[in-house]
């Protein structure tokens, strides 16, 4: 029994395991991945505060491809939280991941799933961190 499927969130299509490319193929609808609740009471993350430490609830890939990514701190604002009335306001310092952008770890999965699929280039359509965060995981 698979742990997670990828349906849309449209009109329910559920894919196979073959490759999807893009939205559902029959309405265009944004495919989610849905997991089953039975297993994301049993897992356990484990190894480097990195992105790869939630691999077990990430679709699979042969090999990572990795600068380092996730794993960056989390700094209070007191001042800021006060004048938003919360008791405590936390903001992720995304800044400490290898290109500057959080935008590293869609990068760091998007790439290592080419690989794992045999590409040997991608294309985006960017012109900003997304590009240069791509460019740099593909350099890897």
């Amino acid at each position: 029994m698979p742990r997670y499927r990828l349906s849309c969130s449209s009109c329910g299509f559920e894919a196979t395991t073959g490759w999807v490319s893009g939205g559902c193929p029959k309405c265009d609808g944004f495919l989610e991945y849905t997991f089953e609740d039975d297993y994301l009471k049993k897992v356990k993350f484990s190894g480097p505060l990195t992105f790869w430490r939630y691999r077990p609830i990430m679709p699979k890939v042969p090999k990572p491809i990795s600068l380092g990514e996730g794993g960056t701190p989390l700094h209070e604002a007191k001042r800021l939280g006060e004048a938003l009335g919360l008791d405590r306001l936390l903001l992720k310092d995304e800044t400490r991941n290898p290109t500057n952008s959080f935008k590293d770890r869609s990068a760091s999965l998007i790439i290592s799933d080419a690989v794992g699929k045999g590409f040997d280039a991608v294309v985006c359509a960017t012109n900003g961190n997304h590009g240069a965060s791509l460019a740099a995981y593909s350099a890897k």
